[in-house]
């Protein structure tokens, strides 16, 4: 978009929207640093991480179109930067609500409703249990977060409602192939993409699922958290979608979950305080199971920051992050000493 001519405190300024940021007279304000937009009559108002507020005024006839600008490449960078979405949504509609603006985006992995002022609300679909209805008005339930309210799409709520109900049943068909490939004996195993479940929650399926766990890399971590969590151990298996598979534990022990992959390259294991399973597990997939997001301090976490700073779910996980623990021969005391056992 051409440059727009704009005021600020005062003085006549050019802003410029461009992939990486809002430019302002040749300052860049990068889109991750920009937590929160307040439109008003041919203004706007962008309050900063470190807490500074940009104000540009008197925007004139095309305030309209530089908005929407600016809306849709902030938007590309910080949903990506929250690992929720790096494609292109399968539809986004407008909410209209007496409460403010709200676009509603609509993603083969996740749903995203972004208030025109404030923070984005992200269901994954696979953490979806349910929608009901009221009229014009529609509750997502979710497994470890709390309701999603969609509400106000007057005529396209119907659409609305068949479009993510189609968007649900390809992720678990997507899902249910790639748990198949992955291993024949899980063909026909029906949990949820990136969804632990526990011996008595898969059934005829545990054996296979158990199995796989203790073949990894890591079948030795995986054997001691098993004796540690008995019969509350929880296994799962994310496919991001139905790509490449990646089986993982939560074994709560007292008032502790452990998070262990049991395969790959990671470094550590990583142990929280609180019994809070299902809940933990959601942080797990709206992080998109990228674990700097929780474990980096504050001044380090880079992209991940944006998670860190308008997601209480995130929040919640970070603070009760209570030990990191290594992969080396000293890996199985430390575990219990994290544990308390």
């Amino acid at each position: 978009m051409r440059p727009q001519r704009a005021q600020r405190d005062g003085m006549v300024v050019s802003a410029s929207v461009l992939d990486a940021g809002l430019d302002i007279d040749g300052t860049l304000i990068d889109w991750l640093d920009m937590d929160t937009v307040i439109e008003g009559d041919h203004r706007v108002a962008m309050g900063l991480a470190d807490g500074a507020t940009v104000t540009l005024s008197m925007l004139g006839a095309t305030h309209d179109r530089f908005l929407a600008e600016l809306r849709s490449a902030r938007r590309r960078a910080r949903f990506a930067a929250l690992t929720i979405a790096t494609d292109t949504p399968l539809a986004t509609y407008t909410s209209r609500p007496p409460t403010g603006i709200v676009d509603v985006h609509l993603y083969p992995k996740v749903l995203v409703a972004e208030p025109r002022e404030g923070h984005p609300v992200a269901v994954p679909l696979s953490l979806m249990t349910g929608v009901q209805r009221d009229e014009y008005t529609l509750t997502v339930s979710a497994r470890g977060l709390e309701p999603l309210v969609v509400r106000a799409l007057g005529v396209k709520t119907d659409e609305f409602e068949m479009r993510l109900g189609a968007a649900r049943r390809d992720l678990r068909a997507a899902t249910a192939a790639a748990y198949t490939a992955f291993d024949a004996a899980l063909e026909g195993f029906a949990a949820p993409d990136g969804w632990a479940v526990n011996a008595a929650e898969a059934g005829t399926y545990w054996s296979a699922l158990l199995g796989r766990a203790q073949s990894g890399s890591r079948a030795e971590e995986i054997s001691t958290l098993a004796e540690l969590a008995g019969d509350r151990l929880a296994i799962g298996i994310y496919t991001d979608g139905g790509t490449t598979p990646l089986p993982f534990v939560l074994a709560p022990v007292g008032e502790h979950i452990v998070v262990e992959a049991t395969d790959g390259d990671d470094r550590a294991t990583f142990v929280f305080r609180t019994p809070d399973i299902a809940r933990l597990n959601a942080v797990l997939l709206l992080t998109s199971f990228r674990r700097e997001a929780l474990f980096l301090p504050d001044d380090q976490l880079g992209r991940w920051a944006v998670a860190a700073r308008t997601w209480p779910a995130v929040r919640e996980a970070r603070s009760a992050l209570s030990a990191r623990v290594v992969h080396d021969g000293q890996w199985a005391d430390r575990v219990r000493r994290a544990l308390g056992v």
